[in-house]
């Protein structure tokens, strides 16, 4: 296979097509040697500007192989406590978790003008690949859909994390000043929409092998449905009972318009629905499906592919049925360059002599219900003196065991029994395999998602899934519930996550309960997935959830009778701080200082509280 995001990396053409370094992002590039008609004359040339635009278009929440972005999306939610000697820069994550962001300090990964780049190549690739002389209408026909998703892909990254935002549908020529001022929350929304539209009529429902990694019409009835999601979602569509939630991050005038819509329509959450029923029944034709063989656990002490349960084998074997679209940039991991690097350090387990431990919080912990379905908690003051047996005793949801490993738990057949345990001594030091410049600290739960145990020092398997179906069948039950409670379809696709996963069905009577149940389904079924921070806040839940204790369970070696135990007890990790501002990040103050967003007089375009 060759991804497409790689393709034809390093052709000359790429001088026309890099940024300088100016403040303005909306204006022109800087040109280089090659002209826009140089790159556009050739099949062989086009084909690299798509690459490009893939490789700034379609994302990763894989970290990238810098001492400022071995980050993870999890780390601000949580979902995660990470270790780090940089934690606190490391994209202003420790800043925005203890409250002290600043405008100029966000956790927009590649900042706010990245995105710019990724639709202005977008945009070029429209608008000229017409001017191709070597290729047919099909094809072209097929990139000018590929630049669509594309265009709103980026769009849409912009909008989850800013809200209404200026909206670029031309290259910009740079021959004047440009104020291209915020869009409403409607606008930039229908504007996706219609680009996802026409997307659809214009790609294949599929590609073959050799193509693995492009859009395809169901990838841009995908991001539709996800667009039309969190339109009609808390956040941009808030119902009169929620009012109160978004004090704090709304400016109390006409310009709320740039942060949700003036009043709440239930028929948004119709709309998203409709998108994400057409998402689950245009999926056969394009060979997706839920993957699903009925293996729900992965069988014990085995570290074959085929050992492994549904669940894992989703996040970990490339190509698998479920997924409509993935960043093929992260395949091989061993290569140990760019972003592979990165990746590979921050997602394996135990990595701790290069400082990195994925450490998860006990309140993720209890979001993983009991194999019966029951809820439980863990109160603060628990300790016990044989972890390994308590944890599997608590006989939780099979994705648990599948996502997240224990001191004690069987890994691979190379690293045998995982050791997290703080040493007491020579009898039991702690285990830290090979690495020996950094301190142990006895948390006993890391999550290992997206690490093929198989294949632990030769890792190829790495893809970040951009949209998998699972989402739309979550997305489908809770767009229904909303619109008209938890009737038919709703509780029948929430059970078929569950029923893949193991779990027993559920069927809530009320409104809110089905709510808080595929709320919950949705947490455990995409945990590490980039998913949480964002339902948190178009749920206006980030502000009750991520402001608080985070507490750990750590572990210390202990000898009886020459037999190793793991006594266990209940620490604190930190506290976390969200503000109601954090609903919406900022802009950098070059955009608003230059009045590129605002409405020209007396208001800068800056969100509200920034």
């Amino acid at each position: 296979m060759k991804p497409i995001s790689i393709l034809f990396a390093g052709l000359l053409f790429a001088a026309l097509l890099a940024v300088s370094c100016n403040k303005d992002y909306l204006e022109k590039p800087q040109g280089g040697t090659f002209t826009v008609d140089t790159v556009f004359h050739t099949k062989l040339n086009a084909s690299g500007a798509v690459a490009q635009m893939y490789n700034l278009c379609v994302p990763s929440g894989f970290p990238k192989n810098t001492n400022y972005d071995m980050t993870r999306p999890d780390m601000v939610t949580d979902e995660l406590y990470m270790i780090h000697p940089e934690y606190d820069w490391m994209v202003n994550v420790g800043s925005f978790v203890t409250g002290t962001a600043t405008v100029d300090g966000t956790i927009d990964r590649g900042g706010f003008g990245s995105h710019y780049l990724g639709i202005r190549q977008a945009n070029l690739v429209l608008k000229n690949i017409d001017a191709v002389t070597d290729a047919d209408e099909g094809w072209k026909t097929q990139v000018k859909g590929q630049a669509l998703f594309c265009r709103a892909l980026q769009h849409f990254e912009l909008f989850r994390q800013y809200g209404g935002i200026p909206l670029i549908t031309e290259p910009l020529d740079g021959s004047k000043q440009l104020n291209i001022h915020r869009s409403s929350v409607a606008t930039t929304v229908d504007s996706m929409v219609s680009w996802c539209d026409q997307a659809v009529a214009l790609l294949p429902a599929s590609w073959g092998a050799t193509e693995y990694g492009r859009a395809t019409s169901l990838a841009a009835k995908a991001l539709k449905a996800r667009v039309l999601l969190f339109a009609a979602s808390p956040l941009y569509n808030t119902p009169p009972s929620m009012q109160t939630a978004v004090d704090g991050a709304r400016f109390g005038n006409m310009h709320d318009t740039v942060v949700a819509y003036a009043t709440y329509d239930k028929q948004r959450w119709l709309a998203a629905a409709k998108a994400a029923k057409d998402v689950i029944d245009a999926a056969p034709a394009a060979g997706i499906s839920l993957y699903y063989t009925g293996k729900a656990e992965t069988t014990p002490n085995d570290d074959a592919y085929a050992g492994m349960g549904d669940y894992e084998a989703v996040s970990n074997v490339y190509a698998n049925p479920e997924l409509i679209l993935i960043n093929t940039l992260s395949n091989d991991a061993s290569s140990y360059g760019g972003w592979y690097w990165g990746l590979w350090m921050t997602s394996k387990v135990r990595e701790g002599g290069w400082a990195f431990k994925n450490n998860v919080p006990v309140e993720f912990l209890q979001q993983y219900e009991k194999r019966d379905g029951t809820k439980w908690t863990l109160p603060l003051t628990s300790t016990g003196d044989d972890f390994p047996t308590w944890i599997k005793a608590q006989n939780l949801d099979p994705r648990f065991y599948q996502t997240i490993t224990y001191d004690g738990m069987w890994y691979n057949s190379q690293r045998g029994v995982l050791s997290y345990y703080l040493g007491n001594g020579a009898q039991y030091p702690t285990t830290d395999f090979g690495h020996s410049d950094v301190g142990d600290d006895g948390y006993a739960l890391e999550t290992y998602k997206f690490v093929a145990r198989v294949d632990n020092f030769n890792d190829k398997h790495f893809a970040w899934p951009v949209f998998r179906l699972a989402e739309f069948y979550l997305s489908y039950a809770e767009a229904l519930n909303e619109f008209q409670g938890p009737q038919g379809e709703a509780t029948t696709y929430l059970n078929k996550v569950r029923k893949r996963a193991g779990m027993p069905d559920k069927n809530p009577a009320s409104q809110d309960d089905f709510r808080d149940a595929v709320q919950n389904e949705r947490t455990i079924e995409f945990a590490y997935e980039g998913f949480r921070l964002n339902d948190l806040q178009r749920w206006l839940k980030a502000y009750d959830v991520l402001n608080g204790t985070l507490h750990g369970i750590q572990t210390k070696a202990n000898a009886t009778s020459g037999v190793l135990k793991r006594n266990w007890k209940v620490v604190d990790f930190m506290r976390r701080t969200f503000l109601k501002r954090y609903y919406y990040l900022p802009f950098p103050s070059s955009q608003v200082s230059d009045n590129y967003l605002g409405d020209g007089k007396d208001w800068n375009g800056q969100n509200p509280g920034w």
